[in-house]
């Protein structure tokens, strides 16, 4: 893990210094896509502050978020589940079973 360093990056048109360990380019590409988030939801409301379109892609994000961490779990169990199963198909002798 690099040492932290302080990453300047534009958010329609306002600068934000983000400290991180990151590549900077990774951050500056996060910040890009937060930006075309934030534009998107603005152009659906033409008198929503930036604060606000902020808060609102903040929610998508973290829904997003908690949406994979779901299927990362689900995804874990089957594999568990596939596991058990190939451990019955299996004799002790690592033969397959008929």
């Amino acid at each position: 893990m690099s040492l932290p360093q302080t990453v300047e990056v534009v958010i329609l048109g306002r600068k934000f210094n983000i400290k991180t360990d990151r590549d900077p380019d990774y951050v500056r590409k996060l910040a890009q896509k937060l930006e075309e988030m934030i534009e998107k939801i603005k152009s659906g409301n033409s008198r929503i502050t930036f604060d606000k379109a902020m808060v609102v892609a903040c929610f998508y994000l973290l829904d997003e978020n908690e949406s994979l961490k779901k299927q990362i779990f689900e995804l874990g169990e089957e594999i568990k589940r596939l596991e058990e199963g190939a451990k019955l198909l299996i004799k002790p002798n690592n033969k397959i079973a008929p």
